[in-house]
């Protein structure tokens, strides 16, 4: 099915403080859009998909609209419009062209935490998380790879996985899209008459790297000191509902 949902995994199995997170609780990837009937299949009987977070912007939602599965809940939270950025990697690559596509994507990073509204709608997910007693749940953006990143790096690191497994599931992107990735480079190179200097800078922009993961951990040590703080001052989550995630997320 991967190769149906773009960068789509579960992060299931991967390891935390007394256990590991639970097999086909939280998935994360690209957007549903154009599944055929057996993808679907898959993700209600394999995964028992009961809950879609779809980050994107309205814009972005348009051009790609989610394929509307039957008695699985869907959830909008516009991560970044209110933030005036565009998050969409193939249409920033193409805009920012120009410039140093590393030190945007840091940036881009650093305002999931700095922005008031990015902030509130990931308070907002994490309330949808903790209503997920049942079934799994499947985040996602247009690369799954940025906001959905920074959303999972979260994730992980509230269940007590170590920074090396968060770090490591975060660059899992680079992986499993690296074929498409060279391939839809290709396609810009001709189409938009770039040169290897240019291709190689949109690549930052459709991968990711340690830096960009590392400015948003930098952020929320500028902001609230420590990680600790940013889960009860910055999520508004208690320690109650750290208990609570673990317990639903958790295989002990």
């Amino acid at each position: 099915m991967h190769h149906k949902i773009r960068n789509f995994r579960d992060l299931g199995g991967i390891p935390v403080k007394g256990g590991h997170v639970k097999h086909h609780k939280l998935l994360r990837g690209g957007p549903l859009y154009d599944l055929d009937d057996e993808t679907v299949s898959s993700l209600l009987n394999e995964y028992h998909l009961k809950m879609v977070i779809d980050v994107r912007s309205d814009r972005e939602i348009e051009e790609k609209p989610n394929k509307v599965i039957e008695d699985v809940e869907a959830i909008h939270l516009d991560i970044m419009t209110k933030a005036q950025q565009n998050a969409d990697p193939e249409k920033m690559a193409l805009k920012y062209r120009r410039e140093i596509s590393t030190e945007h994507m840091k940036g881009l990073n650093r305002l999931f935490v700095e922005s008031h509204d990015a902030r509130d709608e990931y308070r907002t997910f994490f309330k949808y998380l903790l209503k997920n007693k049942e079934g799994a749940l499947y985040f996602h953006c247009t690369a799954g790879k940025d906001r959905t990143g920074f959303a999972a790096a979260q994730i992980l690191k509230i269940l007590g996985a170590s920074d090396e497994a968060i770090l490591a599931d975060y660059l899992e992107t680079n992986t499993m899209t690296h074929e498409l990735v060279e391939k839809e480079l290709a396609g810009f190179k001709v189409k938009e008459n770039l040169t290897d200097d240019q291709v190689n800078n949109i690549r930052g922009y459709m991968t990711v790297d340690t830096s960009y993961l590392k400015e948003a951990w930098d952020a929320i040590e500028d902001i609230y000191g420590d990680f600790e703080t940013y889960v009860s001052e910055g999520l508004l989550l208690s320690e109650e509902d750290v208990e609570t995630l673990k317990k639903i997320y958790i295989e002990y």
